[in-house]
């Protein structure tokens, strides 16, 4: 095997192992909400907080973590990214308030976004084209597979303490920021950042990828703090909910890998909205099933389709991105922000209205949202979004 394959290969493992330690992170909670309910006396509102933290985190840093990767390069802006995740992930382990854990899974968040940044554009910026799809494929099943972890993790530290668990995966966090390679594309230091976004949201492709991440955002959050109540209600403990949640981004992950490759041999469209179809039809009928085993059943249908279109939707973003470190840091600044803004405001706005009207509406409202992306990107997205080497060329050529 050349030098460069081998360099190639050590990347490809890097960014994995980033995304799935950092989707970890972002998975524990789950699993946690039950004890946290009785031990810190959390309500309704207050978990919608607790879940809400974290993708408000990305959110602020999202945008600005392009401006890192075009001063500082990929490999600096990572590190730095994991730096934040490890100093956060301490405080979640330790802290003792609603407010410090808040805060605490709001800097992961904060971490997580300019990691994601960072190491994103280091893959994509190396990567043709006709690939994207595959290696965005890649990435985010590697992603999912650190959700599969990451609900196992809640329920441990439900039942030993978050303080051992958590400070073990900071120390995970450092040794990988050890094992980062050793060279990366230098840093440009043009500060093109604002030029090369205000290019990207005068793309059609990158526009209706961010949208619909909006839409995966606002209905995950709904799920991740309503899921874990109703499953309590129906007197589910924390392992039924990691085994589930780790159920769903199990299969979503081969989805993503899989939907990568027919995404870059047939088009980003088709697969994205045959997920928003199945989507919608799965999310209402959540709170209206009565047995745990039946809201397993449709809870894994319901995440594993939408968590299975990151793939093309974020392919869609990086296709109307520009080559090089720049240009795809914008591209994944903005997914993250798409992602993070339906993220922060799901939860809330969906504890709300359960708190309100109960665990019915939210859930139909996130179904229409599912039916109503189908149908823009029925009739919105054409074939000529595609970039060159998507969809149009014989053979497919073989992410989070």
């Amino acid at each position: 095997m050349s030098e460069a394959a081998v360099s190639s290969r050590r990347l490809v493992l890097f960014v994995a192992a980033v995304f799935g330690v950092e989707s970890a992170f972002f998975a524990v909670v789950a699993p946690l909400v039950p004890r946290l309910v009785r031990d810190v006396h959390l309500t309704t509102v207050d978990v919608g907080f607790l879940v809400a933290a974290y993708p408000a985190g990305v959110l602020l840093a999202a945008i600005p973590s392009m401006a890192l990767v075009d001063r500082w390069g990929v490999r600096t802006t990572t590190l730095a990214g994991i730096g934040i995740l490890i100093a956060a992930t301490l405080g979640f382990a330790w802290g003792q308030s609603p407010v410090l854990l808040d805060a605490a899974r709001f800097v992961q968040g904060v971490g997580g976004a300019v990691a994601w940044a960072g190491a994103l554009s280091w893959l994509t910026s190396s990567t043709a084209a006709g690939r994207r799809g595959s290696v965005i494929g890649g990435a985010v099943g590697a992603a999912l597979i650190g959700m599969v972890v990451g609900p196992a993790i809640g329920a441990l530290a439900s039942e030993v303490g978050r303080g051992p668990v958590f400070t073990g995966l900071a120390v995970v966090l450092a040794m990988l920021a050890l094992a980062s390679p050793a060279t990366a594309p230098a840093s440009t230091r043009r500060r093109g950042s604002v030029q090369a976004l205000l290019r990207l949201l005068r793309s059609r492709r990158a526009g209706f990828g961010n949208g619909l991440l909006l839409i995966i955002g606002i209905v995950g959050g709904t799920v991740s703090s309503l899921m874990p109540l109703l499953a309590a209600q129906r007197h589910g403990g924390a392992g039924f909910i990691a085994g589930i949640l780790a159920s769903s981004y199990l299969l979503s992950a081969f989805l993503n890998i899989f939907l990568g490759r027919i995404s870059d041999r047939f088009g980003r469209q088709w697969p994205t909205l045959v997920g928003f179809v199945i989507a919608a039809a799965a999310f209402p009928l959540l709170p209206l099933v009565g047995s745990l085993t039946a809201l397993a059943i449709v809870t894994v249908v319901a995440v594993s389709t939408l968590a299975a279109m990151w793939t093309p939707t974020a392919a869609m973003v990086s296709d109307g991105a520009e080559s090089g470190p720049t240009g795809q840091a914008v591209g994944v600044a903005t997914m993250n922000a798409a992602w993070a803004a339906g993220g922060a405001s799901g939860p809330i706005l969906a504890a709300w209205l359960a708190d309100a009207t109960g665990f019915v509406w939210p859930f139909v409202l996130a179904g229409v949202l599912c039916a109503a992306s189908a149908v823009v990107l029925l009739l919105g997205y054409t074939r000529r979004n595609e970039p060159k080497g998507v969809a149009d060329q014989a053979p497919a050529i073989s992410r989070r």
